[in-house]
């Protein structure tokens, strides 16, 4: 009895004219919600924007690199001045990137890279090449000297380290000698630092 019951059932169709509006209504929801694909012109609008910048960030380097080893004078005796090592430099300024590490050091343990066992500062002072994977390459160094007006001899007061990267500073190491602390001897370090970078467009 079932079995002729079944025969006899026909499974309802769906008139073609219904299927087709059905289709086409899921079609139009799926276009409305599928992400849009960026056009050919806007990608190429990126690049340029890219290129801008990056214009921009050799530019504020350049900057900065016109003021490497000049002297500053900040207050009464005391002398502001940005160094980088590099293959050329004078010995005159190899020796203050040293009386720096030496400041940097009286104020900070001895670090060691973990995985070469050398000394973290002097690479960062020195930007010298190294199997590590730390990035401690392109760093600056500032110092801040006082000038003895007997014979002339500059004493160094403090330093730090500053790294320029899209348009933003890295300052990893500052540090004050123990002998000229509490007398603001910093905040004249890091305001002239802070001033010199806003001068060549750089602010955070």
């Amino acid at each position: 009895m079932a079995s002729s019951w079944s025969s006899t059932v026909k499974p309802s169709r769906v008139p073609e004219e219904e299927s087709v509006r059905c289709w086409e209504s899921k079609t139009a929801s799926s276009n409305r919600t599928r992400p849009q694909i960026q056009s050919r012109s806007r990608r190429g609008s990126k690049t340029r924007n890219i290129n801008d910048v990056l214009k921009d960030e050799r530019s504020k380097i350049s900057g900065i690199n016109r003021i490497l080893g000049t002297p500053i004078p900040v207050r009464n005796n005391l002398t502001w001045r940005l160094l980088k090592s590099h293959m050329r430099i004078e010995s005159f300024y190899c020796t203050k990137l040293h009386s720096a590490l030496n400041a940097i050091h009286e104020c900070f343990e001895p670090s060691k890279d973990p995985y070469t066992n050398r000394d973290i500062a002097e690479d960062i002072v020195f930007d010298l090449e190294s199997d590590s994977e730390l990035n401690l390459r392109g760093f600056y160094t500032v110092v801040l000297e006082r000038r003895d007006d007997d014979d002339g001899h500059q004493e160094m007061i403090g330093a730090a380290t500053v790294r320029i990267n899209k348009g933003v500073a890295e300052v990893p190491l500052v540090a004050t000698r123990p002998q000229f602390r509490r007398l603001g001897m910093c905040r004249i370090l890091m305001n002239e630092l802070e001033n010199r970078l806003m001068e060549f467009g750089i602010e955070r």
